[in-house]
């Protein structure tokens, strides 16, 4: 079990099988002053292999600040089967996406930390970093500055 990919975007979903973003892959956001709300989502994709089928799959996002802090944290579980058409031995691809709304306290570094823990012992782990930047006057919130 890995991550296949995971990153931020302004808006996501999955689909019929396929991930639909817009706005993905920034770690850089404005805000005229803060504290700032943000609203955005993680896209992710698990990597799961046949023999880690079957079976819950705990998954861990937590929001945490340069410091640490943790201003959000959100746990689940997914379960992969196995379909009758897979060939024996393949690994599946488990696409989902989380829609987050935060409170940022200040201006400077953020984390997404993903953790997904199969019940072998078997771990994976993604860190997001991200900025929080005071906007030039004019700019749109939200915006990765020009240049």
């Amino acid at each position: 079990m890995q991550f296949d990919y995971a990153l931020l975007a302004d808006h996501a979903e999955v689909l019929n099988g396929k991930l639909y973003l817009m706005g993905g892959g920034w770690d850089l956001r404005q805000a005229a002053q803060a504290p700032a709300r943000a609203a955005f989502a993680v896209a992710l994709g698990v990597r799961v292999d046949w023999e880690e089928t079957n079976v819950p799959i705990g998954l861990r996002l937590a929001l945490e600040d340069d410091d640490g802090a943790v201003l959000l944290r959100l746990e689940g579980n997914i379960q992969v089967g196995r379909p009758p058409q897979l060939p024996a031995g393949s690994s599946q691809l488990v696409q989902s996406v989380v829609g987050l709304q935060a409170e940022l306290p200040g201006f400077g570094g953020y984390r997404v930390i993903l953790e997904a823990r199969h019940p072998s012992g078997a771990e994976a782990t993604r860190v997001l970093p991200f900025r929080l930047v005071s906007s030039p006057p004019g700019a749109a919130a939200g915006q990765p500055p020009a240049g």
